[in-house]
């Protein structure tokens, strides 16, 4: 009985495994574009081809939903398939989705260029930083977003101001999740083949999991 029970326990630990990896490897399918820019183009010219870029990156706002919607029903203990949970996430409100991360990267353009144009062409000090503060909020909000989007039916504007909201009056959440960040890029640059194997799964895993009290505050008002 103790073998079984060791053995049970091994597999589960490679179920788990391999569900990991295989929504990553969904993560990753769903941002080919982006990684064809990366290729093709480089970051090194995002810069010069911002608009182009942020096109690119539109299938990130469904990726990321899949990704947080999967990893949720992976805390609960109520996950199917990998495939099963991570199309059920990208494909609900597929067109609000879009609309919502449209929306955040139609922000974080005009944010850039109004940056460039006022630190350049009509340098007014005071407005660049204006627009330097809303484009850190338009980026650093990314994780509020899809975590709400992936969990809850709402409109975009209430995800939008539900989300800002998290970020300002939750410093230590949005803190958590910019250290997260910087965990799964130092690992990239460590260890970029083993780390790119796992690192959407495990972001969004990390992401949902310290966010389960704000979720749960959520819930009960």
């Amino acid at each position: 009985m103790g073998e079984l029970f060791n053995i049970e326990k091994v597999m589960g630990f490679c179920e788990k495994v391999c569900y990991f990896f295989m929504v990553n490897l969904l993560f990753i399918i769903s941002n080919i574009p982006v990684l064809m820019f990366l290729l093709f183009v480089g970051a090194g010219q995002i810069r010069k081809c911002l608009p182009l870029f942020l096109l690119c990156m539109l299938p990130m706002a469904l990726a990321l939903s899949a990704v947080m919607y999967a990893m949720n029903r992976l805390i609960q203990g109520i996950e199917g398939s990998a495939w099963r949970d991570y199309k059920k996430g990208y494909c609900s409100d597929f067109w609000q989705k879009v609309r919502l991360g449209m929306g955040q990267l139609l922000i974080i353009l005009m944010c850039w260029t109004n940056i460039e144009f006022f630190s350049m062409q009509i340098r007014i000090f005071p407005l660049v930083i204006l627009f330097i503060i809303l484009f850190a909020v338009a980026v650093l909000v990314t994780p509020n977003l899809y975590m709400l989007i992936s969990r809850y039916e709402m409109s975009n504007l209430q995800i939008a101001r539900t989300a800002v909201t998290l970020l300002i009056a939750k410093p230590v959440f949005t803190l958590g999740n910019i250290v997260t960040l910087g965990i799964i890029l130092a690992a990239f640059e460590i260890s970029a083949g083993t780390t790119v194997l796992f690192m959407g799964s495990v972001y969004g895993f990390l992401i949902m999991f310290m966010n389960q009290s704000v979720m749960r505050q959520l819930e009960e008002r």
